[in-house]
């Protein structure tokens, strides 16, 4: 559904990343180095992290808005993913549409997937099939028809590591998402000033 990658890497004797959230805001110290804002209502319920495909790291953290059911009606995705060091490979993404968030490009794309479960049936090992599975120990369920956005950004020279972040809701039908689906998308957070 949406792409995979790995962790960052860093240079060798420099620090690894570090991320946390703390009231509502994500901080990354690199690889991005970012600070995120969510808007009321959503509510950060944890991070994983995980060896994709056993090419890459991958560590995402989730903001859902869900009813006292548990049911997510929207949420926000964000996966910071870069290659182990032992890939000889670099992030290669197709460039039909940007849009600028806090002072960076980043490439955006909107699909409708109409069953969620036949994506994870498909490949059980992605790392769309890892945050269901986190969502639902969490206690959550996630529609199995779904619209999302998608906001990727390379974020080394090297192009070895990039950031996504993906807005999700329920679909409401098959169709693709429209104009007032991405700016619902850009609407629930903010990028804030280092």
């Amino acid at each position: 559904m949406w792409p995979s990658a790995a962790p960052a890497q860093s240079p060798t004797n420099a620090k690894p990343p570090t991320r946390t959230v703390e009231r509502q805001i994500l901080t990354s110290t690199s690889l991005p180095a970012i600070r995120i804002r969510f808007e009321h209502p959503f509510k950060y319920i944890g991070t994983q992290n995980f060896i994709l495909y056993e090419r890459a790291r991958a560590e995402q953290f989730f903001f859902v808005d869900a009813d006292k059911g548990r049911r997510i009606k929207r949420m926000y995705m964000l996966q910071f993913e870069g290659y182990l060091p032992q890939v000889n490979a670099t992030y290669d993404y197709p460039v039909a549409e940007t849009v600028s968030l806090g002072g960076q490009t980043y490439i955006v794309n909107a699909e409708t997937v109409p069953s969620i479960s036949a994506v994870v049936n498909q490949n059980p090992q992605s790392d769309v099939a890892r945050a269901v599975e986190f969502l639902r120990s969490k206690g959550y369920t996630l529609s199995d028809s779904v619209a999302y956005n998608r906001f990727v950004r390379l974020v080394d020279d090297a192009k070895r590591n990039e950031f996504i972040m993906v807005y999700i809701e329920a679909a409401t039908s098959a169709a693709p998402p429209d104009k007032a689906f991405s700016a619902r998308a850009q609407k629930g957070f903010v990028v804030l000033n280092k």
